[in-house]
């Protein structure tokens, strides 16, 4: 398979870290307002590659982030945070805006049949560490900018996120074999059950069989010892 790679600007066959799995991260929205038809052709265009993906047979981890704070008018980083600006247009807390908009959103893609992702995080719950690695970042190279510092800290993050699953993934694969180790165990324990009780049964019919032929001798002996007495008169 082959996609346009945009740093490179060309078609470039697709290969992954991993063999047939994908960890994939698109921007959410900046939940200030609602999406509009712009907003939402990105959406579809992420989904769709997402769901061509799994069709190919790859496993697709897809992360999205929520920006409910943070997010500056300006595309230079600079000016009014959106956030701050709807939630006084609204004469609401941000967070509250935050909620009604990410409940929006999310009608809106099913509405449009879009996927919702794997893992979807907002920024207000991971702000510390962002401050810490963006703050990191720019402290070891100086003619990195923040916005630049910010995509690394998410791409890092994603790859944490990655790490984790893996050990997940690990300790859910060992807990399945206890599992089924434990579900052939008590096969085998219900098989030497079924067994024992045939035995038993067997014994029984046996035991019943003998009492019979018993019987039988002891009635034979004595109709042969009541022969003898009759002929010895």
């Amino acid at each position: 398979m082959y996609l346009y790679n945009s740093a490179t600007h060309k078609k470039e066959e697709f290969k992954t870290h991993t063999p047939n799995h994908v960890e994939m991260y698109t921007c959410g929205p900046t939940v200030y307002h609602f999406a509009h038809i712009g907003n939402l052709r990105s959406y579809i265009m992420e989904d769709v590659l997402e769901k061509y993906l799994r069709y190919a047979g790859y496993d697709v981890n897809r992360v999205m982030n929520i920006t409910d704070v943070g997010h500056l008018s300006s595309d230079a980083d600079t000016g009014e945070d959106k956030m701050l600006k709807g939630a006084r247009r609204e004469h609401k807390t941000v967070m509250e805006i935050a909620k009604f908009y990410t409940d929006a959103f999310f009608s809106d893609c099913q509405k449009l049949n879009i996927k919702r992702p794997d893992v979807v995080q907002p920024a207000t719950g991971l702000i510390d560490d962002y401050i810490k690695i963006i703050t990191k970042l720019l402290d070891t190279n100086e003619n990195l900018s923040v916005t630049k510092a910010a995509v690394f800290c998410a791409m890092d993050y994603l790859d944490e996120y990655r790490k984790s699953t893996g050990s997940a993934e690990n300790m859910r694969s060992q807990i399945q074999d206890y599992i089924a180790d434990a579900a052939k165990a008590k096969l085998a324990e219900d098989k030497v059950r079924a067994e024992n009780e045939v035995l038993q049964r067997e014994n029984a019919a046996l035991r019943e069989q003998l009492a019979k032929l018993q019987a039988k001798m002891k009635e034979a002996a004595a109709r042969e010892q009541a022969a003898k007495a009759e002929a010895g008169n």
